[in-house]
């Protein structure tokens, strides 16, 4: 039997971000969260948003940014920071769109991407060294800056109830409507409805290979209905979740690698 541990693409979920893995990618998308494109190769990617283009073997998106990507062929990483991650803020400071970032200087992040898609880096492993490599990124963009604790109480809520509205975010930490919105953008970087989307969608992603019906993981998620899930998910990540999510218990698109839910293994000295 061929092994196929290193066949792509591959998919690694760690919790507040996650890992692709494709052998090429060229699409449109508009995603809920801040992606970093990793080329895999010397070939730098194209990314362009509007009328204006960028290309590197490294670059940052902002959040909810309509972007179409073309890696001409060439093997790739996304990396997407959701927004309850620690340094997400980090990389919403300034109205750039897209950064292109010194691939050189940040080559630590390349290799992991690298190994990843070689099936070379797993588990927690993968996770601790994704991490690891993030926070020198961050750091060189913005100092990190905690969040508002009003903030974090509206994002804890969220994470309960994606649906609660912004009245009742506001009285439960005595602001107005108006007052708790603009704290809650200045902190995060992205608005209150936004975050609440991106709640709804990583909480769909955590059903990768999970073998439930689209319908299902709707519901769960706080969408109204699978047509919503479907509607949003593709104009997320230019594909409809069908391809991401198999009744038969596999992802239809990528190996899947839970590494957040990974025990840690400690080997024998």
């Amino acid at each position: 039997m061929a092994d196929d541990s290193c066949a792509l693409p591959r998919l690694a979920l760690l919790g507040d971000s996650f890992l692709f893995a494709c052998e090429g990618i060229c699409s449109q998308a508009c995603r809920h969260s801040v992606t970093l494109v990793c080329a895999l190769t010397p070939a730098p990617v194209t990314l362009r948003v509007g009328r204006q283009r960028w290309a590197g073997r490294l670059l940052a998106v902002r959040p909810f940014v309509a972007r179409s990507i073309d890696s001409h062929g060439q093997p790739l990483a996304l990396l997407d920071l959701e927004p309850s991650h620690l340094r997400f803020n980090s990389f919403c400071t300034d109205g750039n769109a897209v950064r292109v970032l010194d691939d050189r200087r940040y080559d630590g992040l390349l290799q992991c991407a690298r190994a990843f898609a070689a099936g070379e880096l797993t588990g927690r492993r993968l996770q601790a060294s994704v991490q690891f490599q993030l926070q020198a990124v961050a750091d060189s963009l913005a100092p990190l800056r905690p969040l508002d604790a009003r903030v974090l109480s509206m994002m804890a809520a969220l994470r309960l109830d994606p649906s609660r509205s912004l009245t009742e975010l506001a009285e439960a930490v005595a602001l107005s409507p108006a007052h708790a919105s603009h704290t809650f953008t200045e902190s995060l970087g992205i608005t209150v409805r936004q975050y609440a989307l991106a709640v709804k969608i990583q909480r769909a992603a955590m059903f990768f290979g999970s073998g439930r019906a689209l319908t299902d993981i709707a519901q769960l998620s706080g969408f109204t209905d699978s047509a919503h899930l479907a509607r949003v998910w593709t104009r997320c990540y230019g594909a409809s979740p069908s391809r991401y999510f198999a009744a038969d218990g596999q992802a239809a698109l990528a190996q899947v690698d839970h590494a957040w839910r990974q025990t840690v293994r400690l080997a024998a000295v």
